[in-house]
């Protein structure tokens, strides 16, 4: 009896002691710095674009694509000034047109962009070099999407390893959000990380790193991150202090945009209740490390509704809701 009571209390102490590396409950009310005069507003007179553009990243190029635009719905720029290069993606029901806009998928390697087509439930991919070439361009066609288990915030490894959030609901319960990795060459899917065990309501966003081997994920209505490695293994959840397990409710918002910054995550961070429908933005950005230790918080003094990471120039790129448009905030001696 000696002996099985020992060992039952070390197992509990073993599991309290793993526990408490997985967990981490933080603050994040300190080291607040203020960065809006750091914040450089990029001005784009041409092509006029609408306040639901999305900003990405690939090779010499800033791309915003327009899912409300008439014409073009993906606009090409020189990321070093900003200045307009070539639009692509007409809108319409053609056979090489885009009906329904949804994400961009950078492939970095091939400097191609893959673009998926939520009325045709398609991805066609888009070479830029030919983009540029050629003004009649027309893309090429990639795979059809899954229409019972819909691919959203799609991020590129290659044609068999892509992650992707995935839809899905049964009848009578809410839709699930949870990452998948996804294989382009065949269409299949397979569930990575179906998310916190004590969320009812899961919204959330995420970014990929395969260079630091690491997924980091956070929950647009509980105060929450996780991390993750490449093959789906918990390495921490982040609790902040307004974290509870209640069902999630749409009116409060915590975390929006989230990437991963070298030796950094940056997510951006609201926390408050919003009585109005439409977009709910963020002001702040939260600074932790690749462990999930909070280090500061970037307080940007403008409402933010998405951010990309740029990291040959290592600055955040912004489309906002505010007196200007799009910015970038320089992180140069801004996260250490």
């Amino acid at each position: 009896m000696k002996y099985l009571l020992s060992f039952i209390l070390f197992v509990l102490l073993w599991g309290c002691s793993n526990n408490s590396g997985v967990d981490k409950h933080l603050r994040h009310s300190g080291n607040i710095i203020n960065v809006k005069e750091l914040v450089r507003e990029i001005v784009i007179d041409t092509p006029l674009i609408g306040g639901g553009a999305r900003p990405y990243i690939l090779d010499k190029y800033f791309i915003l694509s327009d899912g409300y635009s008439e014409d073009n719905q993906i606009f090409l720029f020189d990321k070093k000034n900003f200045s307009y290069i070539a639009g692509v993606g007409h809108s319409g029901e053609g056979p090489d047109e885009i009906t329904s806009l949804g994400e961009l998928m950078p492939d970095v390697l091939h400097k191609r962009i893959y673009v998926a087509d939520y009325g045709k439930m398609q991805i066609s991919s888009y070479d830029l070099d030919s983009v540029l070439l050629n003004p009649d361009y027309l893309p090429k066609y990639k795979l059809e999407m899954n229409k019972a288990a819909t691919p959203v915030m799609l991020s590129y490894g290659n044609d068999t390893l892509c992650y992707a959030c995935c839809i899905t609901a049964e009848p009578g319960k809410h839709f699930q959000e949870s990452l998948v990795t996804w294989n382009m060459k065949t269409g299949d899917i397979h569930p990575l990380i179906t998310g916190h065990p004590e969320v009812e309501r899961k919204r959330i966003r995420y970014a990929v790193s395969f260079e630091k081997d690491l997924i980091a994920v956070s929950y647009d209505h509980h105060d929450l991150l996780a991390t993750y490695d490449l093959q789906g293994n918990l390495k921490h959840y982040i609790y902040g202090p307004d974290w509870d397990n209640a069902t999630s409710n749409a009116m409060i918002y915590y975390y929006g945009s989230i990437c991963i910054c070298n030796n950094h995550i940056i997510v951006g961070y609201s926390g408050e209740r919003n009585p109005d429908a439409g977009n709910i933005h963020v002001s702040k950005l939260l600074v932790y490390d690749l462990d999930g230790n909070y280090i500061k918080t970037l307080n940007v003094g403008y409402n933010i509704i998405i951010f990309c990471y740029d990291s040959e120039s290592n600055r955040i790129i912004m489309v906002l809701d505010d007196e200007i448009q799009f910015a970038y905030l320089d992180l140069d001696g801004l996260l250490g």
